[in-house]
């Protein structure tokens, strides 16, 4: 019965020394929401923008129009410190992102003509 009670206690001490040896080595940081603002209506038109204290922000406004289309941006800081800033369009074409740190295709070696004969 003893050996029992020593093999929880030595257990017990254990996990409380791997808890407090983990505690405190990843500080987990704080960051506070500035701005949070929402609303919806009854015919599915929707909007929302946040902010948080670290910089980084997102907006959207969305509408039943012929199906759903959205428009909005969002902003934050890299790794490296370079500002991101990102608008967008989601609507029957697709998702349409725009912004400075996107890649652009170059441009093509030749000229290109559309020949397309479709025959139905």
């Amino acid at each position: 019965m003893a050996s029992a009670t020593t093999s929880f206690v030595l257990v017990f001490l254990l996990a409380v020394l791997a808890i407090s040896a983990t505690e405190g080595s990843y500080p987990v940081p704080v960051v506070p929401i500035l701005k949070d603002q929402r609303s919806i209506d009854a015919h599915g038109n929707y909007n929302f923008a946040y902010s948080t204290g670290d910089g980084i922000s997102r907006t959207e406004d969305g509408a039943q129009s012929y199906g759903q289309t959205s428009k909005g941006g969002f902003s934050y800081t890299s790794p490296e410190g370079v500002p991101v800033q990102i608008e967008f369009v989601a609507d029957n074409g697709g998702f349409q992102p725009s912004g400075a740190v996107l890649p652009v295709a170059p441009p093509l070696p030749y000229k290109r003509v559309q020949q397309f004969n479709y025959r139905y």
